[in-house]
């Protein structure tokens, strides 16, 4: 599943505080696209979901009297060098007769048949009534269904659900699915639904089945209670799951939707999850820090002899990181002005939630990884932690790849992380370059993981010491000499 936002950078990071989408520039086109991949008799399909906000989109007067936008959409499957699909159509808003008042928004919703693979996906979107160019976004796309497998789909999401007899692109087992373009969900939302298929239960079940759904904080993999629901299902080919989750009291915070296929025994024969975030600030829980502290004996923990406030305020930098929410807010905030039995609660508070059993144990581990980043990564500037690099690595791991070049005539100096699994997603890749070409100061540049920054035209930008860019929607460098960062970002 994937999401972009074509609006300007400075509008949306002055909203969220966890980046979780490709944004960029495109003039004032205000476009939402996510994609989500089914499997039907026919063979496997991918289904688009792209929205458009009226206001932001060029209205233009038709030989009726009344206005019109269009936009040209151009998507394009390869696989290697070879198209192996192109869905190319106008999308037309609904005609209004006044400008001047606020313009509807319009969605659009397409199924393409695609066989098993991987393909390199790539999507045009053009106002055909604007003199901007198309903005272009590419992405990869796995799709992989097995006959004899127990399966999920992908997760579309829903803003409505309504029964019908009726059949449309908007269609699916007798009812009528409004998707929710977006996995964004601020305050005034108060449910989460989606949609969902199960396959081949029939020859790996083959007996009624349970699944059951919940919301997991996406930091820690801790399960939040009371949203949960269980459903119970008949064995077929394919099952269709349409779930609902009430969030009204969910509070701010980057989660999971996870869904799990469980038989009669209670064991978990299939697992899926979903991100989203939401932002719900009234329902933000608030640390009554005078409360925390009378709870625990300081003492006899190890903090006790953790007696220096500076060396506290570091070693709780440090953990920004891992932090989920809640406990960067603290980080961010009341860090510096914190007294000393406040750092030590809050120090031995994070690393109980984490393992209540051994959490000095678990803070040494992970303090060998601090002083490793700091060793490798620490420049005269920022700590190792500080830095892009060393705040990767201690998110995400030590990477299985690491391809390290300094010396290309086109490009700045680069690395390229690849890990084989990180967080629920396999293959993805992290650029770093350092545009000041010396000096440690490597920048994150780029990266296919959901959540952190995607940068569309990476290779062009690496390579701006030999490229003007007074073109932002061009992806390739004029002069790639040399450069094999493309070829080891697809290995």
């Amino acid at each position: 599943m994937h999401k972009v936002i074509i609006k300007t950078m400075k509008t949306i990071l002055s909203i969220l505080i966890f980046i979780l989408i490709s944004i960029t520039s495109f003039g004032s086109l205000e476009v939402y696209f996510m994609y989500s991949t089914f499997n039907s008799p026919d063979g496997p399909y991918i289904e688009t979901y792209l929205s458009t906000i009226g206001n932001s989109a060029k209205f233009v007067k038709k030989t009726n009297g009344n206005f019109l936008a269009e936009l040209e959409i151009t998507m394009i499957f390869r696989k290697a060098d070879s198209v192996i699909a192109v869905n190319k159509y106008t999308l037309n808003s609904p005609e209004i007769k006044d400008t001047a008042a606020n313009k509807p928004n319009f969605i659009d919703l397409q199924r393409i048949s695609l066989p098993n693979g991987i393909y390199n996906f790539e999507l045009q979107i053009r106002d055909i009534n604007s003199e901007q160019k198309a903005y272009i976004l590419t992405d990869i796309i796995n799709i992989d269904y097995s006959p004899d497998k127990l399966q999920f789909s992908g997760t579309q999401l829903i803003e409505a659900i309504s029964p019908t007899k009726e059949l449309s692109p908007l269609t699916k087992n007798g009812y009528e699915l409004l998707p929710y373009i977006s996995n964004f969900y601020p305050s005034n939302f108060h449910k989460l639904s989606f949609y969902t298929e199960i396959y081949n239960s029939d020859k790996i079940i083959n007996d009624d089945f349970m699944v059951r759904y919940y919301i997991e904080r996406f930091e820690t993999y801790q399960e939040v209670e009371t949203y949960s629901r269980f459903k119970k299902l008949n064995a077929a080919a394919v099952v269709p799951l349409i779930g609902e989750l009430n969030i009204a009291t969910l509070p701010s915070g980057n989660y999971n939707l996870v869904m799990e296929v469980k038989n009669k025994t209670n064991e978990t024969m299939l697992k899926t999850k979903f991100f989203f975030q939401r932002s719900n600030p009234e329902m933000d829980p608030t640390t009554n820090l005078a409360d925390l502290i009378a709870e625990t004996d300081i003492n006899s923990s190890f903090t006790g002899d953790m007696s220096s406030a500076d060396s506290l305020r570091l070693y709780i930098a440090c953990l920004r990181p891992i932090a989920d929410m809640n406990e960067r807010n603290f980080i961010d905030y009341q860090l510096k002005s914190a007294s000393v039995d406040v750092l030590q609660n809050y120090f031995l508070e994070f690393w109980l939630k984490r393992n209540n059993v051994e959490p000095e144990e678990l803070w040494r581990q992970y303090k060998e990884q601090v002083e490793f980043v700091d060793r490798n990564y620490r420049t005269p500037i920022n700590r190792g932690f500080e830095t892009d690099r060393g705040r990767v690595y201690l998110q995400y791991g030590v990477p299985n790849d690491i391809y390290v070049s300094k010396h290309e005539p086109s490009s700045y100096p680069y690395e390229i992380w690849h890990y084989y699994r990180v967080l629920n997603e396999n293959n993805k890749k992290f650029i770093f370059y350092n545009p000041n070409i010396a000096g440690k100061e490597y920048e994150l540049l780029h990266s296919d993981l959901t959540g952190e920054i995607k940068s569309p035209n990476w290779e062009r930008l690496l390579s701006k010491r030999n490229n003007a860019l007074y073109n932002h929607d061009d992806h390739n460098s004029d002069d790639s000499w040399g450069s094999r960062a493309k070829q080891e970002y697809d290995r």
